[in-house]
């Protein structure tokens, strides 16, 4: 999900917090302050929701699920304060920061993925499968650079716009351009127009690339 949505999400539940506290009231034979029973259920369902569709990497849901388990006054204070760390978290960019780990964790399985197929002899589905990891990594480098995409982009306009933008050099971007020579050919039959020691080479440069670009 988009960061400003996921902003917006934090703020509308740290309000829904406050509506809580603003339901404190003393009970009887009871110590302290406790809030309304009902609101307080609600509130925290939809954070702990809302707190499990976040990266593994971040602890605010086993934080909030273990120090707001209660409608007492302290409980449900923490509860709007692990909100208000998340906040502040994300719109400092550390959730990019994970989601570009997690790619470049996920890119890396995909690419051994290929070194196997290639290993046992099959170049043109390697290269294939080479060429979508590099068209995915691409994209998720423009996501990281705040450059804005289109609906349907391919490696070619990917790497022209990250080269206009100067997040590589031309060097860089000529070779990433012979590598979708080779996927295209891989992908249009074209199987004469490179060897199994094109594709090796590919593999290696491709899984640098995404090495020093998301990570």
């Amino acid at each position: 999900m988009a960061i400003d949505r996921i902003l917006e999400r934090i703020d509308g539940l740290i309000l829904m917090g406050k509506r809580v506290l603003g339901t404190l009231r003393r009970r009887e034979s009871y110590v302290g302050l406790w809030a309304d029973e009902a609101l307080f259920r609600q509130w925290r369902t939809s954070c702990l929701a809302f707190l499990n569709t976040l990266p593994s990497e971040y602890i605010y849901h086993d934080e909030f699920e273990d120090c707001c388990s209660s409608t007492y006054e302290d409980d449900v204070k923490q509860g709007v304060a692990v909100l208000q760390a998340a906040k502040e978290d994300i719109a400092g960019g550390y959730l990019q920061k994970v989601e570009t780990l997690v790619s470049a964790e996920v890119f890396n399985d995909f690419l051994e993925m290929a070194e196997h197929i290639l290993d046992n002899g099959y170049k043109d589905p390697t290269a294939s499968l080479i060429g979508a990891v590099l068209e995915d990594g691409l994209r998720r480098i423009c996501v990281n650079n705040g450059i804005t995409l289109k609906a349907k982009e391919d490696i070619s306009s990917l790497n022209q716009k990250l080269a206009q933008n100067k997040v590589y050099n031309p060097l860089q971007q000529k070779q990433i351009q012979v590598w979708n020579d080779i996927r295209n050919n891989a992908d249009h039959g074209n199987f004469d127009e490179y060897s199994a020691e094109h594709v090796k080479d590919m593999l290696a440069g491709v899984r640098n690339f995404l090495a020093s670009q998301l990570t």
